[in-house]
């Protein structure tokens, strides 16, 4: 009979609708319970590096707003695809969370991944931002960034770039600049960036786009030589070194951004709380002290603004890889 349910479907219907109310007043407690135990930050690099070093300063400081242990995890390898993939595979429930670079989006978008960097994570937002420098021998003439510029037209294929490796933000950046540039240097693809600023050093390459923190050694100790940085903003660590934008080539901006990120499918409700504590703990005057002394400025966004910046430089990176033909490098 139309519009009636017999006993059998009734308790059926009623077993249902009570194991909803259930997993709903389940799910509604363990947000509202968070969290409850430890919180692991994922970083998919080494100790020592920006995340890694970020990451700590943080971790002691967003225990105290949690009133939870959070630790800090390296797990380094693969250009960072190996903790990555960790992250992405991780439980979405808030205790597994990332720091990382911009190499997230960099990575997949000319080799394959176990993971898609927009699809497959809850962007938390981003955190800061750091600069790079182009950086050459102490020995080649040029004194300004246009007379660098001259000088790598004149040498033609005899100018050539290190980078860590093919795929690298290193790599990438270098080929974005002389596209705008009009060069036609070579690539030395090196064992990492030590090797690749050693290269430098000893006049093996006549270019290197590496970030302030890593050459501010070299650069101190006249090892290296800054032409120009890479942002629109100078980094107040080297204000007397212009941006590629201030000389001339007013569309080249490009920086390095560290962001954190949750395993896709973290309810909403965490992924703002922690946003909300981690922005918390950025904006206060001592942190932002802290991070410029590393050479990175505090760039707090939303979870959304994030997200976006995340889809438009994934599909900014497999175009540039596409146009070099830098696929499964």
């Amino acid at each position: 009979m139309k519009g009636v349910l017999f006993p059998s479907r009734l308790a059926l219907a009623l077993t249902l609708a009570l194991a909803a109310v259930t997993a709903h007043g389940q799910a509604g407690k363990a947000e509202g319970d968070y969290p409850s135990r430890l919180v692991r930050i994922v970083v998919p690099y080494t100790p020592g590096t920006s995340p890694d070093t970020l990451s700590r300063l943080l971790s002691e400081k967003l225990a105290a707003r949690l009133g939870q242990n959070v630790v800090v995890e390296n797990k380094p390898g693969a250009a960072a695809a190996i903790g990555t993939a960790y992250v992405a595979k991780a439980a979405p429930d808030g205790y597994t969370i990332m720091m990382s670079l911009n190499t997230h989006v960099i990575t997949p978008a000319s080799r394959k991944t176990p993971y898609d960097p927009v699809k497959d994570f809850a962007p938390i937002g981003q955190i800061a931002s750091g600069q790079m420098l182009v950086l050459t021998n102490p020995s080649t003439p040029a004194k300004t960034f246009p007379e660098f510029v001259a000088y790598l037209k004149k040498a033609g294929d005899n100018a050539s770039y290190s980078s860590p490796g093919p795929g690298s933000t290193t790599h990438l950046y270098s080929l974005v600049l002389q596209d705008m540039l009009g060069t036609k240097m070579r690539h030395i693809p090196a064992n990492g960036m030590g090797v690749a600023a050693m290269d430098v050093m000893q006049n093996s390459s006549t270019m290197l786009i590496s970030t302030v923190e890593a050459s501010r050694a070299n650069v101190a100790s006249g090892k290296l030589k800054p032409m120009a940085q890479t942002g629109k903003v100078r980094s107040q660590l080297v204000p007397d070194v212009p941006t590629v934008a201030e000389s001339g080539y007013p569309d080249y901006d490009l920086s390095i951004w560290v962001g954190m990120y949750a395993p896709a499918g973290t309810p909403k409700a965490i992924v703002q709380r922690l946003h909300d504590e981690v922005g918390a703990i950025m904006g206060a005057p001592q942190m932002r002290k802290e991070l410029l002394e590393k050479g990175y400025d505090v760039v707090l966004t939303s979870p959304e603004e994030f997200a976006e910046l995340n889809r438009k430089e994934f599909a900014r990176w497999k175009e540039v890889v596409a146009r070099h033909g830098l696929q499964g490098e």
